[in-house]
């Protein structure tokens, strides 16, 4: 009688055991290069540096496919620089947001201790906060800057495509890298933003905007 319960112990012993090293957290930092499509192109905007901060979450439903979920405080945004008549024009687009990505992957075994990762998924995210700054220069030292709140409803024209955005976005997520013995992680990761972000109610009918992001993290996990 004692072996048999010292046997279902141990049983139980290995079987939570099991299950909890299928799951696990962990903590993430990187940074990424963001844009902004536009259609039709109105201020013709380039990509620029941000960065990413947050925690994850993942689940091993076995030794190669996993789900794994984020939270994390990411900047993004985009720039442009226009000269026409002598007269120069920067705009500098800062939003920063929330964001949860959820993705289901694959593990591939490349050796004993490093595997390769893929997977797919969407993201979820929410604006908190953001500028859109502009700088105009002219002749003879004319140099004027303004800034708006990236949120902000404005009617004026010479901010009208700078504010007036929504702070609720999504897309699709698409992701490759590798971990070491499921410890540290390397990764890249490319949003793709599905949500016209831009919610003038008139011109949004015309006039859309979309955010993307390609990032690189490094994570370790507890």
């Amino acid at each position: 009688m004692k072996k048999i319960i010292l046997t279902a112990v141990l049983a139980l012993g290995i079987a939570f055991s099991s299950n909890a090293q299928s799951f696990g957290y962990g903590v993430l930092l990187g940074g990424n290069i963001s844009g902004i499509r536009e259609d039709p192109d109105e201020l013709y905007l380039g990509s620029k540096f941000g960065f990413q901060i947050g925690a994850f979450a993942d689940y091993y439903f076995s030794e190669n496919v996993f789900i794994k979920g984020d939270l994390f405080f990411i900047t993004k945004g985009a720039k442009n620089e226009a000269t026409a008549l002598g007269v120069t024009i920067f705009n500098d687009i800062n939003p920063m947001y929330f964001q949860l990505p959820i993705v289901i992957g694959y593990s591939l075994n490349a050796s004993k201790d490093i595997n390769i990762n893929f997977s797919l998924g969407g993201y979820a995210a929410y604006g908190i906060a953001g500028k859109s700054k502009t700088r105009i220069k002219g002749y003879a030292g004319f140099d004027r800057d303004e800034t708006i709140s990236y949120f902000k409803e404005t009617n004026e024209l010479d901010y009208l495509y700078l504010g007036n955005n929504n702070r609720f976005d999504y897309g699709l997520r698409f992701g490759v890298g590798m971990d070491v013995n499921k410890l540290l992680f390397l990764s890249f990761d490319f949003d793709l933003g599905l949500a016209n972000v831009y919610n003038d109610q008139y011109i949004a009918k015309y006039y859309s905007k979309q955010n993307y992001t390609l990032g690189i993290s490094l994570g370790y996990r507890i």
